[in-house]
């Protein structure tokens, strides 16, 4: 059987951090003196970052949702007294993809992404078409009236379009995520040089925590088999992220300091706050590890693993919090 790939909505993290990590909305360029090349890199970055997030998001979660219960095999998995709600994806999440569409040929030009872009358009719009159709079968229950016999058709259709999808789709991913670490790495060094501990010491947490995420999703890590998890090469990703929080509360409580960077008090607590979460919720990981205590078919059959403890979705979720907050440090 093949086996699906769920997209680690690890991207979105990375790439929503970037985009905002020098305080760089597009609302308040002029206030931070931005020049009109840099505005149109930002611009032209977040309107990929967007895309990014409905991929990794919205298109994701309908995926994942409609082969847990039918498989990926090019015959669905049928049971018998089906009840099944077909989720979908809004006209208005779309906007992203011919959006991010219209700034390939603008400037500045992002080399390893652009062109995949191009190819990603038609490949996501093509599978946007099937789930419509599929969406348009099951919420008028037409299985009842043909046998499922249009069903196993869109099915088959749809892992066809997803297999083709997938492809790209990992092609744009990783494309991004080397822009992105690119900028990072750029605007970590301009936070030390311009001694922003805080902010340097915030942002450098949010990228070794990413590092631990990554080296779950490449060793293939989830809630199912978590306890398969090569704790050696994990731990040493863990260690570091620890460490950074521990330098990131200390010099947090610095009042001095956080007047001198011109910090709002309660954004770096939040942001602390946060971070505290997204690294207890790692630790909860390795407890679970420690004690041998596999996920429970209960918590694997339910939709809510992104708050079960001691789960890699519960840990990618509170690192998701953590940028949020993150995002609105000022």
């Amino acid at each position: 059987m093949r086996k699906l790939s769920f997209f680690i909505a690890i991207i979105v993290l990375s790439a929503v951090l970037s985009a905002c990590s020098a305080n760089s909305s597009i609302a308040d360029q002029a206030t931070i003196g931005l020049t009109s090349g840099e505005s149109k890199k930002i611009e032209k970055y977040n309107a990929y970052v967007g895309l990014n997030n409905l991929m990794t998001g919205r298109i994701n979660e309908v995926l994942v949702h409609y082969f847990k219960n039918f498989g990926v095999d090019q015959q669905p998995a049928i049971e018998k007294n089906l009840s099944f709600i077909m989720l979908g994806v809004a006209e208005t999440e779309r906007e992203v993809i011919d959006k991010a569409n219209g700034y390939i040929s603008n400037q500045p030009a992002f080399s390893n992404v652009d062109p995949v872009v191009t190819k990603l358009t038609p490949v996501i719009k093509e599978l946007l078409s099937v789930l419509d159709d599929m969406k348009a079968y099951y919420d008028s229950r037409g299985y009842v009236d043909d046998n499922f016999t249009k069903g196993k058709q869109l099915h088959t259709k749809l892992v066809s379009a997803n297999i083709a999808y997938e492809t790209v789709a990992k092609q744009y991913f990783t494309a991004l995520q080397k822009l992105d670490n690119e900028q990072r790495q750029a605007q970590l060094q301009k936070l030390k040089d311009s001694d922003q501990q805080i902010r340097y010491n915030a942002l450098k947490f949010m990228i070794d925590a990413e590092a631990a995420v990554i080296e779950m999703n490449e060793q293939g890590i989830t809630a199912g088999n978590v306890l398969q998890l090569e704790m050696k090469k994990f731990k040493a990703k863990y260690d570091i992220m620890t460490e950074d929080l521990n330098s990131l509360m200390t010099i947090a409580k610095d009042k001095k300091r956080i007047q001198t960077e011109g910090i709002n008090s309660f954004s770096i607590e939040s942001y602390v706050h946060s971070a505290t979460e997204a690294k207890a919720a790692a630790s909860k990981i390795i407890e679970r590890i420690n004690k041998k205590q596999p996920v429970s078919d209960s918590d694997l059959n339910g939709q809510f693993l992104n708050t079960t403890d001691g789960t890699p979705e519960n840990f990618y979720y509170q690192l998701s919090k953590a940028v949020e907050s993150y995002n609105q440090m000022n």
